[in-house]
Formats: C-alpha cells, sequence, structure tokens
C-alpha cells in the first residue's frame, strides 16, 4: 500500500500521483484533488499501477457510489469511471481528449486546431443522463465459471470472479435470465455473448451458436433496426460479431458522420473498414444510384454480412482486403470514410490517405492517442481539419469516440 496525493488525470481511465520514491503512481478509481491509499497492482522501475482503496482525505465533490462495485477496486474490468458523476465524466474525457492531442499530435497540430477554432471536448449522449450512464449496451460478454456463474476477469489479470449482474446492460439482456436456468446449461470455460438487437429478439451466443433459452437454438444472425433522421436502416448482423455496443451508438455514428461527410447525389465515396456495412448503407443511400461506394474490410465474414446489407443498393461495392498504405496508394474517391480499429490507421496509411485524391476524409476513431497520431500525419501531409466532434459512447469507462474531418487547403 501507498499513500498518494492525486494532481491529474491520465489516458487510460486513472489518475496521477507521486509514490513516496518519486516514481508516477497510475492509479485507478480517484479523482484529482484527493489523498488515496493504493494497493498496488503493477510496477515497474520508474512507474507503479494500482487500485484506489481508500480516500484519506479531500474526496471530491465528483464522488459517486458505482452502481457496479464488482467492477470497482481490485474488482472485474468494465467500469473504471463507474465512481464519477456522470455530468463529470464528459469533462474527465474532455481532457484526456486536449491532453492527448498535445501530447501525441505535438505542438504543430494543437496551433492547427487552435488557428481553426476547432473545439475539442467529449460530450455525451442525449438521455444517458438519466440513468447516470448505465443500462445503455446491448452486448456483454463473460466467461462461465466452475459452477455455471457468470464471471469475468479481474482487470490486468488471468483471474476469474463471478459477477451477479451486469449494470452497464440494457434491460432486455436481463430477460435473459443469465443467473438462472442457464447456469446448467453452460460448461466452464465458455466464452459467453448477451445480445439484445434492436430489431429481434435477445439470445445468448457461444461461439457461432446461438440459443434463445437453453435447449432452443436460434439463427445465429440478429436484426438491427436504426433510425436516424426518420429513416430507416435495417441490418443483418451476426450476434458473434462486432456492432456498436451502446443503444443508440449506431445511429449516433450514422447521424455524425453524414454530416461530416456531406456527401450528395452522385458522389464517389470510398470506405475504409467497413465492418458490416453499418456506415455503407446510409452512404449509399446518400450517394444514390448516379455514384457509387467501394467499401474495403479486412475481416471475410464482416463481407459477407455487409454484402447482406447492401443486396438492394448495387451502387455500393463491398471487398475483403488487406488495407495497407500500399493498398491505399491506388484509391480513387471524392470522399473517403475510414473507420479503422482502436489501433488507428497509422502514420503510413495516415499520410498516404492524405495524399490521395479525395477531397474530404472522415475518420472514425476510438482511441484518442491512435486519432491525435493519425490526424497529426495528415496534417503534416498538407490536410486541414475542417471539423471534429467526439461523443461519449462508452459511459462509465475511459472509452470515447472521435470523428474528424480534413480537406485540401483552400487555395
Amino acid at each position: 500500500m501507498i499513500d498518494i496525493d492525486l494532481t491529474d488525470i491520465a489516458h487510460g481511465g486513472a489518475c496521477v500521483g507521486r509514490a513516496p520514491d518519486g516514481r508516477v503512481v497510475f492509479a485507478r478509481f480517484g479523482l484529482p484533488g484527493e489523498r488515496v491509499r493504493v494497493e498496488v497492482t503493477g510496477e515497474r522501475s520508474s512507474l507503479v499501477r494500482g487500485d484506489v482503496v481508500e480516500v484519506l482525505s479531500g474526496p471530491s465533490e465528483h464522488r459517486v457510489q458505482t452502481a457496479w462495485p464488482e467492477a470497482g477496486p481490485l474488482g472485474v474490468g468494465g467500469a473504471e469511471l463507474g465512481h464519477v458523476a456522470f455530468d463529470f465524466q464528459a469533462r474527465w474525457k474532455t481532457h484526456v481528449l486536449r491532453a492527448t492531442l498535445a501530447r501525441v499530435g505535438g505542438a504543430g497540430l494543437a496551433a492547427h486546431l487552435a488557428d481553426r477554432g476547432v473545439d475539442c471536448r467529449v460530450r455525451p449522449m442525449d438521455g444517458d443522463a438519466r440513468t447516470g450512464g448505465w443500462a445503455t449496451r446491448t452486448r456483454v460478454e463473460f466467461v462461465v465459471g466452475e459452477d455455471g456463474t457468470p464471471s469475468m476477469h479481474r482487470e490486468g489479470t488471468h483471474d476469474l470472479l463471478p459477477v451477479s449482474g451486469f449494470p452497464l446492460a440494457v434491460a432486455d439482456v436481463g430477460d435473459l435470465d443469465l443467473f438462472g436456468a442457464w447456469r446448467r446449461a453452460w460448461r466452464p470455460g465458455q466464452r459467453v455473448r448477451a445480445v439484445a438487437p434492436s430489431g429481434s429478439d435477445p439470445v445468448i451466443a457461444v461461439g457461432q451458436t446461438c440459443w434463445w433459452a437453453p435447449g432452443f437454438r436460434a439463427d445465429r444472425y440478429v436484426r438491427e433496426d436504426v433510425v436516424v433522421d426518420g429513416r430507416l436502416y435495417p441490418y443483418r448482423v451476426r450476434a458473434s460479431g462486432f456492432w456498436q455496443v451502446h443503444r443508440d451508438g449506431a445511429a449516433q455514428l450514422i447521424r455524425t458522420v453524414l454530416r461530416a461527410a456531406r456527401v450528395e447525389p452522385g458522389d464517389g465515396v470510398v470506405e475504409l473498414y467497413a465492418g458490416e456495412g453499418l456506415l455503407t448503407q446510409p452512404l449509399a443511400l446518400a450517394v444514390g444510384d448516379s455514384g457509387g461506394v467501394w467499401a474495403f474490410e479486412g475481416m471475410r465474414e464482416a463481407t459477407d454480412d455487409a454484402r447482406a446489407n447492401l443486396r438492394d443498393l448495387p451502387w455500393a461495392r463491398v471487398q475483403t482486403a488487406s488495407i495497407t498504405a500500399r493498398f491505399a496508394r491506388d484509391l480513387g474517391g471524392r470522399i473517403l470514410v475510414a473507420d479503422p480499429p482502436r489501433s488507428g490507421l497509422g502514420r503510413d496509411l495516415a499520410s498516404t490517405l492524405a495524399a490521395g485524391p479525395a477531397r474530404r476524409i472522415v475518420l472514425v476513431s476510438c482511441d484518442p492517442a491512435a486519432m491525435a497520431r493519425d490526424v497529426a500525419a495528415m496534417h503534416e501531409a498538407g490536410r486541414v481539419v475542417t471539423g471534429f466532434d467526439a461523443v461519449d459512447l462508452f459511459p462509465n469507462t475511459h472509452h470515447f469516440e472521435c470523428v474528424t474531418v480534413l480537406e485540401r487547403p483552400a487555395s
């Protein structure tokens, strides 16, 4: 145990202080200004990691009782900001966003954003304040414990801890009765996903096999009905595949990307990391049959799902491809949309895309450090930032989503 004063917020859901020996301490479950007792969970020669197990003095006005104590100090991962008042979480994440842009993006990008008047702040999702950000997720994953109990890993370890509920999940996940009859149907060690889609009944997915209830098999595909500004976008997706976990996350991303891309009928759009076609479908409908969308995705199963979701839009084409800087050199399109995984584009690919023919690039990022690196690379390659939005699709965690628009400078 060590006692420290917390002075700042760090990327990754921790606060920062100094150990008595001078090492930097990254402590989860603290708030700036508090003096706390930290149980050490890992250390190196220059830094210490741990969890706050006691507030010794100066408890923050932004501290609240978490709705999920099992995901608190020394517990399972998944709610590292559960102790932070909901209205302060956006300020916490805004601080992280701005600090990361300065640290990773560098002075040049920071000055450019300031000159452009870009407002780099994270905003909460509409409606999340009612529940404090809890009960928003349509998907939860866990491992079956030795006695059949849903369990999760202790943060940063392989140790399994039983849980008694999933406060982050929407009510429909609870309707699956995960802590009842299912305990006799699962085998210890199985990885399970509970899915509550918007357009079909909740299911349990164990690998590629799905169930309505113990002993009752279900189709491995679920339906997601996404409504944006009165328009319905229907999707068929694998229960085991990727989908935005926030109940309104898919609609929010569609709305934000369409506004950012500003596509018009007849436009040509290139999309990278298309997934199951979440953005491909609305982009295709926006350009119409006088335009075209060329979408690329690295996972064959996701490509198959995207094709099914685009079956009535023949001017939208999707194919499996390894998305690299070399591949990107041959891409055309007036508008480019990229939604890469958490690791981002990488400097080489970002620079190549910035040097390409697209008049407008829309970059979707789910990690601020990767976003800052990629946007800095594009700015160094001659692009200017003309739009930015950051939204908290992952309340009570440290994650959030960013959408950046980059264009060629006006001549």
